[in-house]
């Protein structure tokens, strides 16, 4: 750090109830919703593409990322980036074409899969048409990001294609709208 630089610290208290919420996320992740299944509108579908250079070796990424707002038409901070899991349960409900989706109710609720032969927590979609959403309150939806939070999450090295981790450090992401 240049001597002209400062840096100064900031203490926060989220009143987080799971640990994993105190590092930073770009991405709508299993602590975000508390233990408890949550429904929201899906306002807009994109596609993230992620590029790795992972020993020499350039790597693409490419996965459907939407955005949600809560019961209250309010745009939900962090985005849902979906796994081939999720996505095939959306497509199941609504059909295969994305543009479709929007405006659909969609049901995420915390569960668990294997990934390495160790169980992972996850975020899944529930395979039904929701009734109506929810009644959201503020402590149910993940906290608004500050350009300071919007980095990855430090030692997060799940990176299966069925689990809901985000991109690794060190990628590019950009965003493409899906027509």
């Amino acid at each position: 750090m240049a001597r002209d630089e400062k840096f100064e610290a900031r203490e926060e208290d989220l009143g987080a109830t799971d640990w994993r919420a105190y590092f930073d996320s770009s991405c709508l992740r299993v602590w975000h919703l508390t233990g408890k299944e949550r429904t929201f509108r899906i306002a807009k579908v994109t596609r993230l593409t992620s590029e790795l250079v992972n020993g020499g070796k350039r790597e693409i990424k490419k996965q459907p990322r939407l955005e949600l707002q809560d019961s209250k038409g309010q745009k939900v901070p962090l985005p849902l980036l979906l796994n081939k899991t999720n996505a095939k349960t959306i497509a199941r409900l609504y059909g295969n074409n994305p543009a479709a989706w929007i405006g659909k109710l969609i049901t995420l609720f915390p569960s668990q899969t294997s990934v390495g032969g160790e169980d992972v927590d996850c975020i899944r979609v529930r395979n039904e048409v929701p009734k109506r959403p929810k009644k959201a309150t503020p402590a149910d939806l993940p906290a608004p990001l500050s350009p300071s939070t919007a980095a990855r999450e430090p030692g997060d090295d799940t990176t299966d294609a069925d689990t809901d981790a985000e991109p690794p450090p060190g990628t590019l992401e950009t965003d493409h709208v899906i027509q």
